[in-house]
């Protein structure tokens, strides 16, 4: 199960008023986009969140969800546990930050593949955007199994936050190249309107590829070219069914 069901991003929701980046609701990686200049206290703020995610994502790479310690992380950035509740409320509050961020690396990679550039046909993009999930998975693959399976028992990501539509935004740069391909309106935000037909052709495609990938990252197909040229031949033959 996908960790695509909306959160909120403590780093900006947990802010008090007297401390809060005023966003205009739009953050890059817990960046603020606002043209207004920060505050030093703010700026202070936003660092030392950007830290204690950086210390977060290294104990994931190396230990898995279950090496993300509380304590270890206010030991290295040098604080009292306690006061890591000033920048998050808690540690699912926490995971569902890396969660965010996992989504948004994962998205980035996908869509700057798959840009529609130059005279490129639909299949060229939706390979090139299939192997860009591919290779960030393998170089990530902790974070890929922190959003795509369910590693933190008792964890529900909170609702009405920004992770379904980062989720989204990992998908639709490939469906669109189907919808190119097919030469018919296909869409991740309008899924449900599509025809029966359409809906199993979509969940197909990602089908084969996600599921490829999940083998290849958790170790239950061997690594190397054939695998990528499996997916890609799965993808092809996907796009000629449309």
């Amino acid at each position: 199960m996908s960790r695509g069901v909306g959160v909120t991003l403590v780093t900006v929701a947990e802010l008090g008023e007297s401390d809060a980046i005023e966003l205009d609701g739009a953050t890059e990686g817990g960046v603020p986009t606002t043209d207004r200049p920060e505050t030093r206290r703010q700026r202070l703020r936003r660092e030392l969140t950007a830290e204690i995610l950086e210390i977060a994502r290294a104990q994931l790479e190396s230990e898995g969800p279950g090496g993300v310690s509380w304590r270890g992380i206010a030991r290295e950035v040098g604080m009292n546990p306690a006061s890591l509740y000033t920048y998050f409320s808690s540690l699912d509050d926490l995971f569902t930050a890396l969660i965010l961020q996992s989504y948004q690396g994962l998205a980035a990679a996908v869509s700057d593949a798959a840009k529609p550039v130059g005279r490129r046909s639909a299949q060229a993009r939706l390979v090139a955007g299939a192997k860009a999930y591919r290779s960030w998975a393998l170089e990530h693959p902790a974070q890929f199994n922190l959003i795509f399976t369910d590693q933190l028992p008792g964890y529900a990501a909170p609702a009405g936050g920004p992770t379904l539509a980062a989720e989204l935004a990992v998908f639709r740069p490939l469906v669109a190249a189907m919808a190119d391909a097919a030469g018919r309106p296909l869409s991740v935000d309008s899924f449900a309107d599509l025809s029966a037909d359409d809906r199993q052709r979509v969940i197909g495609m990602y089908a084969s590829m996600h599921g490829l990938v999940s083998l290849e990252v958790n170790h239950h197909l061997p690594p190397g070219p054939e695998c990528e040229s499996l997916m890609i031949g799965e993808l092809k033959a996907a796009l000629a069914r449309l």
